[in-house]
C-alpha cells in the first residue's frame, strides 16, 4: 500500500474531507428527529436525552482505543472498521421498537465512533506546521457541511408529522450514507502513517500510555477539560433544542432539521474560509478563546429567545462560535502531539468530548423538566465561561513549551 509523505497533505485532504463529511452527515440525519422519535415511543425528556447521550458514552469508551489502535495498525484500517460498525448501529436503530433498544443502538454506534479522532490524527500525519491550520479548517468545514445536509435530510425525510415508519426510514438513510463513507475509504484514502512511526504489537512496551502522555504533557489535560466543558454545554443545547423548539416555538421536526442546517452553513463557511487567516493573524489560542466567548453568548441568547427571529439570531452567534473554535482547538491539540502519540492524544481529547456528550444529555432533560426549557442553554453558557479560563491556561502552557 502506498504511504503518503508529510507535506501540505493537499492530495489527501479531498478524500478525507469527503469521508468526514459523509460520516458526520450520517450522524446528523438522526439528530433532529431523535427527541420526537423518543416521544413517539412514550419516553419522557429525561429518558430521551439519556438515550441520545448513550452514543457519547460509547464514544468516550471507544475513542481512545481507536486512536491508540490507529497508532499501531494505521489510520486506514481504524477508519474502515469504525465506519462499518456505524452502519450496523444504524440498522439496529431502524428496528428499535422501544426507547431501550434505541438507546442500546446509540451506545453501539458510539463504541464504533473512532473515525473522528483518527481523522484528525490523519491530518497531523500528512501536514506540516505551516499547512496544518488550513487543513484543520477544511476538516472542520466537512463537519459543518455534514451538519448542514445531515439534519436537513433527516428533517425532510421525517416530515412535519412523522410516524414510526418515517423514523425508521431516517435510520436507513443514515446507514446508507455511512456505508458510502466506507467505500470512500476503500477506494480513495491511502494509509497516512509511515511504517517507522507505528507502534506495532512487538513494540507495545515502547508505545506511549495515556498516563505517560498526561504526565509529560500537562497541556493535554487542560485541553481535555476544555473539550469536556465546551462539548458538554453544546450537548445540553443539542439534546434539548428540539424539545424547546417544539414546546416554546411550536416548530416541527422539519423546522428543527433546517435550524441545524443553518448552524452548519455558518460554521462550515467560517471553518473553511476563515480558520486559517484568523489563526495566522491572531494565533490559534486567541481564536479558540474568541470561539468559546461567541459560543457562550449564543447559548445565552437561545435561552432567552421567545420567537423565531430571536432564535435564528442566537443560532447565528452560536454557529460563529463553533466555526472559529473547532479548527483552532484541533490545531492546539496537534501542537502537543508527535508521531508516536498522535492517535492516542486525539483519542483522549475526543474521549473528553464524548464525556461532555455523556454528562450534558444526562442532566439536560432533568434541567428542562425541573428548571424550565431555558435552563440547559443558560447553564451551558455559564460552563462556557469556565472553559474560557481553562483554555487561557492551556494556551499559556503550550506557548511556554511545557507539553513538548
Amino acid at each position: 500500500m502506498t504511504e503518503v509523505p508529510r507535506a501540505t497533505g493537499s492530495g489527501q485532504l479531498l478524500p478525507l474531507f469527503l469521508v468526514v463529511f459523509v460520516s458526520l452527515m450520517g450522524f446528523g440525519v438522526v439528530l433532529p428527529v431523535f427527541p420526537f422519535w423518543g416521544r413517539a415511543l412514550g419516553a419522557e425528556p429525561a429518558v430521551i436525552t439519556l438515550a441520545l447521550g448513550a452514543y457519547s458514552l460509547g464514544q468516550f469508551l471507544g475513542a481512545p482505543l481507536w486512536g491508540r489502535l490507529s497508532d499501531r495498525v494505521g489510520r486506514r484500517p481504524a477508519l474502515l472498521f469504525s465506519l462499518a460498525g456505524g452502519v450496523v448501529s444504524y440498522v439496529w436503530m431502524a428496528f428499535a421498537t422501544d426507547i431501550v433498544a434505541l438507546g442500546l443502538a446509540r451506545l453501539a454506534g458510539g463504541l464504533m465512533a473512532g473515525n473522528i479522532a483518527v481523522a484528525f490524527a490523519y491530518v497531523g500525519d500528512v501536514t506540516d506546521e505551516a499547512a496544518r491550520p488550513r487543513a484543520m479548517g477544511l476538516l472542520g468545514a466537512a463537519f459543518g457541511l455534514g451538519f448542514i445536509f445531515g439534519p436537513a435530510v433527516g428533517g425532510l425525510v421525517a416530515g412535519n408529522a412523522p410516524a414510526a415508519a418515517d423514523f425508521a426510514r431516517v435510520a436507513w438513510v443514515a446507514a446508507g450514507i455511512t456505508a458510502a463513507a466506507v467505500l470512500l475509504v476503500l477506494l480513495r484514502l491511502p494509509e497516512s502513517l509511515r511504517p517507522g512511526g507505528r507502534a506495532g504489537p512487538g513494540a507495545a512496551g515502547a508505545a506511549p500510555s495515556a498516563r505517560n502522555v498526561l504526565a509529560g504533557k500537562p497541556a493535554v489535560a487542560a485541553l481535555m477539560l476544555v473539550a469536556l466543558l465546551v462539548i458538554g454545554s453544546a450537548a445540553m443545547m443539542e439534546t434539548t433544542f428540539a424539545l424547546f423548539a417544539g414546546d416554546v416555538l411550536a416548530w416541527s421536526p422539519r423546522d428543527v432539521g433546517l435550524a441545524f442546517g443553518f448552524i452548519g452553513t455558518i460554521s462550515a463557511a467560517l471553518q473553511g474560509a476563515g480558520a486559517a487567516p484568523l489563526a495566522r493573524r491572531f494565533g490559534p489560542q486567541r481564536v479558540a478563546l474568541g470561539g468559546i466567548l461567541l459560543y457562550a453568548m449564543g447559548l445565552f441568547g437561545m435561552g432567552l429567545a421567545g420567537g423565531t427571529v430571536a432564535m435564528l439570531a442566537a443560532l447565528a452567534v452560536t454557529a460563529s462560535g463553533v466555526g472559529v473554535f473547532n479548527p483552532a482547538y484541533q490545531t492546539l491539540v496537534a501542537a502537543v502531539t508527535d508521531d508516536a502519540d498522535r492517535g492516542l492524544v486525539n483519542g483522549l481529547t475526543q474521549g473528553a468530548s464524548a464525556m461532555g456528550r455523556i454528562l450534558g444529555p444526562a442532566v439536560s432533560g432533568s434541567f428542562y423538566e425541573a428548571l424550565g426549557p431555558a435552563s440547559p442553554f443558560l447553564i451551558g453558557a455559564a460552563l462556557m465561561a469556565v472553559a474560557l479560563v481553562v483554555a487561557a491556561g492551556a494556551g499559556r502552557a503550550i506557548r511556554a513549551g511545557r507539553p513538548a
